[in-house]
């Protein structure tokens, strides 16, 4: 039996964060522009070409001289002599003289002697001539050569983020290949209990959950991951598996694992292959994260999905947004508290569910599969802090790209209240919570509707609208007494009066 590894003493996220930073290194790779979306470039690009390479006609009309429309009015035209036609992308022959025209094609190249384009509105054909109503000015209705980029302008710097509008540029100025900055990193899962998705539960197994948030999570920060699958509790087997992974990948994440129990190996495996700069963090959750190093930085994170998945966003996520240059920063959003938090002692990140700019704690065990679901994301409380009293604001870092919802419900949510809400002709967000604090969302505007025990006293402007049994409990629908008759309501009372749950 391995021994018991204990923890070495807690380290302060500060100082995670510095080591974390001397060791994450990014590399860079050449890619085709195709493949180059939401990628970081790693070099300026500048054109090789004149953008447009030729003067070309902005409107259908006629490319004229100038100087032969001058005198040209509605009531007294100036007749032309057409002499060519002249498609996009074709190049005309002629050299056009004073007193001709030649119909042109929007894109299409000016002709030599030609210095403006007459719009097709203005004018009316009458067989080889075309009679021209309206004067235009020199390059009127043209884009000049070189006007919207001209060679050796800078036309995208390094550290651009690779959108649909950049990648245009790049495809405009004949770059068909663009070196972007790269960070792959390696995911592997770690643990006897774990299962793919894809094969039946043994008893005692649980679905792998972990290499799939985090591949998410490490798209999201624009770094490539790499997923090694799930490796059972044998250090050979974890041994070649980190090995493998350090070869091909800038960074290594592992999840699960990491803790101080008898049956936690990864710590002793980084101990004997490489150096581990750190085991056990202060903060909660994340306590068991380990940090080494094998040549390539490895990184421990802990087993449980919400832990592994907050220490992520938290301490790693930023470092890569850094390394990669990107212009953009962690989606964060301001709110305020939804209800009163008792402090766990230690810099805590605690996950938060984020609706109508108000943070509601998602009071469940980080083991819990739902509390990912449950949560937007996380707000960051200092270990010197002991309470944080409703109506405080916060900093609510997300867990990537948020869904905005029309109905909103809170209290107790069974089964039977789930298959309501998704009975419901609108997007709902379920959120639950204890009487007092669904009470308060539902007469500050956060929820539409609150699911409390009857019991509980009611203020004044709250109404029991539907009353319904659940286990020992009856329990009712509690809504605003000045929202009753708007059309959200109606049209849940409506559904829930044909459901079972209000049966009696």
């Amino acid at each position: 039996m391995m021994k018991r590894k204990e923890f070495h003493e807690l380290i302060p996220i500060k100082r995670a964060e510095q080591i974390l930073k001397s060791i994450i290194r990014s590399s860079t790779e050449v890619v085709p522009i195709d493949l180059a979306y939401h990628r970081i470039l790693a070099d300026d690009v500048v054109a090789a070409i004149d953008v447009p390479r030729f003067d070309r006609a902005d409107m259908d009309g006629y490319a004229v001289r100038a100087a032969d429309t001058y005198t040209a009015r509605e009531e007294d035209p100036v007749s032309l002599e057409i002499v060519d036609r002249i498609p996009a992308g074709a190049v005309s022959s002629l050299t056009i003289s004073s007193g001709e025209a030649a119909e042109i094609g929007t894109g299409a190249m000016l002709p030599p002697g030609t210095d403006a384009v007459v719009m097709v509105e203005y004018t009316e054909q009458n067989g080889s001539s075309v009679s021209v109503q309206r004067a235009v000015h020199s390059w009127e209705n043209v884009m000049r050569a070189g006007t919207d980029i001209r060679h050796g302008t800078k036309v995208l710097l390094r550290g651009t983020l690779l959108g649909s509008r950049e990648i245009g540029v790049l495809a405009a100025v004949g770059i068909s290949h663009v070196r972007v900055r790269s960070l792959t990193v390696g995911i592997i899962s770690t643990g006897n209990e774990l299962a793919p998705i894809n094969e039946k539960l043994q008893p005692g197994q649980v679905y792998d959950v972990n290499a799939y948030t985090l591949c998410a999570a490490v798209h999201d920060c624009g770094a490539t991951p790499v997923m090694y699958g799930i490796i059972s509790d044998d250090p050979e087997k974890i041994a070649k598996a980190l090995e493998k992974s350090i070869s091909e990948c800038d960074l290594i994440l592992t999840s699960g694992s990491t803790s101080a129990g008898s049956g936690d190996i990864i710590p002793h495996i980084l101990e004997e292959q490489g150096e581990v700069l750190a085991h056990g963090i202060n903060i909660k959750p994340g306590k068991p994260m380990i940090i080494a190093k094998i040549g390539k930085p490895v990184i421990g994170l802990p087993g449980f999905p919400t832990s592994a998945l907050s220490t992520f966003y938290y301490l790693i996520a930023p470092r890569i947004r850094d390394l990669l240059g990107c212009e953009t920063t962690a989606d964060s959003q301001r709110a305020v508290l939804g209800s009163h938090i008792q402090s766990a002692g230690r810099h805590q990140l605690l996950p938060v569910a984020l609706v109508r700019g108000v943070a509601y704690p998602v009071y469940k065990s980080s083991g819990a599969i739902t509390a990912l679901a449950s949560a937007d994301g996380f707000i960051e409380i200092l270990p010197e802090i002991e309470i944080m009293e409703a109506g405080e604001s916060v900093e609510v870092t997300l867990f990537g790209e948020r869904t905005t919802y029309d109905f909103v419900f809170a209290g107790m949510v069974c089964d039977e209240v789930i298959s309501l809400t998704k009975m419901l002709p609108f997007r709902v967000r379920t959120i639950a919570m204890g009487a007092a604090a669904a009470i308060d969302a539902v007469q500050n505007g956060t929820a539409d509707v609150a699911s409390i025990p009857c019991m509980s006293k009611l203020p004044d402007d709250l109404s029991i609208v539907q009353r319904f049994q659940y286990g020992d409990t009856e329990y009712g629908f509690v809504v605003l007494r000045d929202r009753i008759d708007s059309e959200m309501i109606r049209t849940f009372l409506s559904i829930s009066n044909s459901s079972r749950i209000c049966e009696p």
